[in-house]
């Protein structure tokens, strides 16, 4: 079998080029003994019609597979009407390149000749098929999460004493900052519900600075769930995380609302 390999020197050393259009070489390999017969790449005076050469002198040589970088449709057509093999996305060196082919090292799919052309429809459809589960399953995991929303909402709403926040609120940016920090810092869950919690902050009087703090310490500080934490990336690692979280959260916060201009 002959296998053409456009290449940037003359020898199985020679790492593949990208496109046979810009390539200095191309590499005939016989897979049987490894032997091959070097060509001159088609001359850059060309310009884009250097693809249609090397097209040209790939046909003359009765390859049967082409292992590339990339390959144009234009080009990659006339291939399979030749009954011509193509393989993208290759790297490393010619030799690299033709043993992984041998050794069935490149999937299916990045073939665009006479083997794939009869399963890249079943391929397509399985794709899609797979893709649209997918969809579907993530909008099923949205329902019990958007019924939890309006639940905490109510409830926190029903619970909480306004007069219990606004006494840790002042309306001071410093200590309204911490404030919001430390109590995104002991709640953890959904990142929705921050903005559940957010809202009704806001609606009771908090300000911007309570409520960012308090959405970026949820999604970042995660006191309850230390111990998991501590059980997979140990002691050390976690306390620095979180206290790191924790004081980046504070400018963090701050800035954002400067930016915003949810201060005014």
């Amino acid at each position: 079998m002959k296998i053409a390999v456009p290449a940037d020197g003359p020898s199985l050393e020679a790492r593949v080029q990208v496109k046979l259009g810009t390539t200095p070489y191309l590499l005939v390999v016989d897979s049987d003994d490894l032997s091959f017969e070097v060509l001159d790449g088609p001359p850059p005076s060309l310009g884009s019609g250097a693809g249609v050469q090397a097209l040209s002198i790939v046909l003359g040589k009765g390859v049967n597979v082409i292992l590339v970088g990339y390959i144009s449709p234009n080009i990659s057509k006339p291939l399979q009407k030749n009954g011509i093999e193509v393989v993208t996305s290759v790297f490393g060196s010619v030799r690299e390149a033709v043993m992984k082919y041998k050794c069935g090292g490149f999937d299916l799919a990045e073939n665009s000749g006479r083997k794939s052309g009869s399963k890249s429809s079943a391929q397509q459809s399985s794709r899609w098929a797979e893709a649209l589960r997918k969809t579907a399953k993530q909008y099923s995991t949205l329902i019990p999460v958007l019924t939890g929303v309006i639940l905490l909402t109510g409830l926190f709403k029903a619970f909480i004493p306004k007069e219990l926040l606004l006494t840790m609120f002042s309306g001071s940016m410093i200590q309204d900052t911490f404030a919001g920090a430390f109590i995104g810092s002991l709640l953890s869950g959904n990142p929705i519900n921050s903005y559940v919690i957010g809202e009704t902050f806001l609606e009771i009087g908090v300000d911007f600075f309570g409520v960012t703090a308090m959405m970026l310490t949820w999604v970042t500080v995660w006191l309850v769930q230390m111990p998991v934490e501590i059980s997979v990336f140990g002691t050390r690692f976690t306390l620095i995380r979180n206290v790191a979280a924790f004081l980046i959260a504070i400018p963090a916060s701050i800035l954002i609302v400067w930016l915003s201009g949810g201060a005014s």
